[in-house]
Order: structure tokens, then sequence, then C-alpha cells
């Protein structure tokens, strides 16, 4: 199982520095791949609560966020080995030939090392700020899908749709990947029949272990409903350590979260259910503004995973 981390680009540990250090240090630590996040705005009287937190509320650490195609453009920059990838960008937020390029141009910066994830976000405040409807996100989704596929695909361009439409034309440079993956998250049995149906891997988070291996099942059989082969699994695991290393109740205890006790069997369960890769975000572990507070987390997290393997 290949296991990445995010990078600090969230909150006051946010820094050139900081982002440098971490992504030199996991690239030279063996660490498979590193990520960003997708953080548009921190609404103050926000229109739609938070889905990833108990109260609907966002963590205050979001209050600062690097914009990740940036950070993942100049951490391209600085490393030549580990994947580099996103999970989730809030798709319905961009134009798809701007988005495409950008993309392209990293992935031809990086030698080919990007994974697109994609989303279809949850917060109506930044659908307003984009001037996306929000409640045709599904559908804009669908559509941009197919628009950068073909803004990646073979010249000239030419792609019409409800929600966008590229006149015929030459657009480059094309990714080094080809196809370049782009990986979907999404909870609902319509969100899971979609990324059976279009894309190129699925990145869960923030459920219990039973409850995600449930749904790469229901992702494996949409996905053959549609005639296609196996899609990978990506699992963000947002880590949360309880302050006294106490065990969590088991019950909706999500990925990650509770004891060391409880995160070293999640990570064993995923990789017992053939989840290919797990990467960890720990920009909300305790001390987190304290970069050695995360790195001491990360080598913590780097010796389950490679022992994972060396038990397989």
């Amino acid at each position: 199982m290949r296991i990445g981390l995010s990078l600090p680009h969230i909150g006051e540990q946010a820094t050139t520095e900081n982002i440098r250090e971490f992504a030199v240090r996991a690239e030279q630590s063996g660490w498979d791949s590193l990520w960003t996040g997708d953080r548009m705005l921190y609404p103050i009287n926000p229109r739609t609560p938070y889905p990833g937190s108990p109260d609907g509320t966002l963590n205050p650490q979001a209050r600062r966020v690097f914009e990740h195609l940036t950070v993942m453009t100049y951490v391209a920059a600085i490393t030549e080995r580990v994947r580099l990838g996103v999970s989730v960008l809030i798709l319905p937020l961009y134009n798809p030939v701007l988005l495409g390029r950008r993309i392209a141009t990293l992935d031809q910066l990086s030698h080919g090392r990007v994974t697109l994830g994609v989303g279809l976000g949850w917060s109506e405040d930044e659908f307003d700020a984009a001037r996306s409807p929000f409640r045709e996100r599904g559908r804009v989704t669908e559509e941009t899908i197919g628009a950068l596929r073909a803004v990646w695909g073979p010249d000239p361009v030419e792609f019409s749709g409800d929600h966008h439409t590229i006149p015929a034309s030459v657009i480059g440079p094309k990714p080094v990947q080809d196809p370049l993956p782009i990986v979907m998250g999404g909870f609902s049995p319509k969100a899971l029949d979609r990324i059976g149906r279009l894309a190129d891997g699925f990145t869960p988070a923030i459920v219990p272990v039973d409850g995600l291996v449930d749904m790469v099942g229901r992702v494996q059989q949409a996905a053959a409903t549609h005639g296609r082969e196996h899609l990978p699994t990506v699992v963000r695991a947002n880590v949360l350590l309880t302050p006294d290393d106490s065990d969590l109740p088991e019950q909706g205890r999500r990925v990650a979260t509770g004891s060391w006790n409880q995160i070293a069997s999640d990570i064993h369960r995923l990789a017992a259910a053939g989840i290919e890769e797990v990467f960890f975000d720990l920009n909300y572990v305790p001390g987190a503004t304290d970069p050695q507070n995360q790195w001491d987390v990360a080598r913590r997290l780097y010796d389950i995973g490679r022992n994972v393997d060396a038990c397989s």
C-alpha cells in the first residue's frame, strides 16, 4: 500500500519554509506522495454547514490556506520522485480550459507526477463567489470532466455542452501522462455511481473504516456495471489524535482518529481491504503549528504504513 502526506499549506504552519522542508524531507524519507486540498473561502456566516465536523463548522485553520495548485507547482520544482496530488479540487468552480492548461503544465513541469482529485463541493458561499450554479454542481462536474479530457486530448480541441463551450482550437501543452488520472470523491449513492462511471479512481475521506470499505465496493460495482475495470482507491485520512492517547468509542469513529492503536488498526484494515493508497493530513493534529510535531507524527505513521507492507 502506498502512503502519502498532506503538505502544511493550511493554517499558521503554512509558510514557504515549512512547505519546502516538509516536501524535501518527505521525498528523502521515502514517502510515495504529497497532497494538497482546495478551500476558496472561510465564510463568516456560512449558508451551508461543513459536513466534515459534528457541529458543521470549519476548523479555524481554514482561515489561512495557500492556493493549492500554486503550492503544487512550487513543490514540483523542489522534488523529483514523489507523486503530487490534490484531494479534492472543487471542480464546478473552475473553467475547464484554464484549469486544463494549468494541470497539463504542472504535469509537464513535474515530468508526469500529477494526480487530480476532484469533488462537487458543499459550500454555497464558494459557489456564489465563483458564480457557479450550486444546485447543478453534479451536472457541471460531469461536463467539466468531459471538457478537461478534451483539452488534454488531440488537437484540434472542440467541446460543446450546457455549461462549457470550446471552439475548435489548438491547446497545449498536453499532459505527460495519457491519461492523466482523475480520482473523485463522494458519499451518496448517486456520487458513487458517478465515480464508477467517469473517474479513474476513488478518493474517500472522513468516514469509519467499515463505511469506507463498503463505499469502495459500491464504486467497484458501479464501474463493473458500466463496463469498466477495477478503479484504484486513494484514502484521505485526516489524523486526529486523542491528547492522552486514549481510545475513542468505535461507534462512528472516523478513519485515522483516536489513539495510536486505533490508527494503526485502521491502516492495517485498509491494507487488508486492498486499498491501494492512503495519505495522512496532519494539519489538524495537536501542535500542528509546530512543524516538528507534524513530522514526529509523520515518522510514526510511516513506520506503521511500511510495516503493513513488510507483513503482507
